[in-house]
């Protein structure tokens, strides 16, 4: 089985170092990239640090295309989208990689400065476009928070389509509060920087619900100030009825009959679940 090296991690530094290791184009079969490493690492998984090139002058002729990028509010069914786009083995999905978490909370706890942050989350993305396997495109399902550095992605890629999936504030923090990761751990971090920059003087450190709450509502003005470049605001579960309709035009995605149909199968199942698990389904 034919590998490559992929970015994994990035050290949270003020010097970030981001780290590659071996690997399948599996690894981009499950719904979320870093869970799916473990599954599909192989056996003393080769390992390299990512080096740093300048992308504006060295541009890989054989690179995959870059069609866009998921921001959303969490609990939202991004998952359930890139799962759906994914159902074509052309699209590459990237979902939620901590090759880019790391970068940009380096940014956060050293104060990166913004050519820095524009080299290494140019070299990353780049780096994930490398061919493998049948894709011919890719995708990123970006965490949740990234939408905070949503400007940040606009000047590294002005021209590449980007869509933010909302859902009723609500409805999302009630799922949070049942299980999430993330933005949803920083209310329990010993300090409070992350808090002090997403939320500034809206911080929330009364409850949990209410941390939950003002995270959910910075995320949707965040994305409410950002209408520039190629956008679309789209809602859970409207979104699933307008796949085909706006969704992959969007992206200037062309999907088959049969591609199409593998993606509406994906609404039968958990999204998030390594395996298909029929939903609703029971614990």
């Amino acid at each position: 089985m034919k590998k490559l090296y992929f970015p994994v991690y990035t050290q949270v530094n003020q010097k970030p170092i981001t780290i590659c290791e071996k690997l399948p184009a599996e690894v981009f079969d499950y719904p979320f990239f870093n869970d799916a490493i473990s599954l599909v690492r192989p056996m003393n998984s080769e390992r390299k640090t990512l080096e740093l090139v300048d992308k504006t002058t060295s541009i890989n002729p054989e690179s995959l295309n870059l069609k866009g990028f998921i921001f959303h509010t969490s609990h939202c069914g991004s998952t359930l989208l890139s799962n759906m786009i994914g159902a074509s083995k052309k699209t590459r999905i990237v979902s939620e990689t901590e090759a880019i978490n790391g970068l940009l909370l380096s940014a956060v706890f050293y104060k990166l400065e913004e050519t820095t942050l524009l080299k290494n989350l140019k070299t990353i993305i780049s780096d994930y476009l490398k061919p493998l396997g049948e894709a011919e495109q890719v995708i990123f399902k970006l965490t949740s928070w990234n939408i905070f550095f949503i400007e940040l992605f606009q000047k590294a890629y002005p021209e590449v389509p980007w869509i933010f999936i909302h859902r009723k504030t609500e409805d999302v923090v009630q799922s949070l509060y049942k299980s999430g990761r993330g933005f949803v751990e920083w209310f329990y971090h010993p300090t409070t920087v992350l808090q002090d920059h997403f939320l500034g003087n809206k911080k929330e450190i009364e409850s949990f619900e209410k941390y939950l709450s003002a995270m959910v509502e910075a995320h949707k003005s965040c994305a409410a100030k950002a209408h520039f470049g190629k956008n679309k605001f789209i809602e859970y579960p409207s979104f699933i009825s307008e796949f085909e309709s706006k969704i992959l035009p969007h992206f200037e995605l062309d999907y088959s009959k049969e591609e199409l149909e593998a993606a509406d199968e994906m609404v039968k199942y958990d999204a998030k679940s390594f395996q298909k698990i029929a939903f609703p389904f029971s614990e």
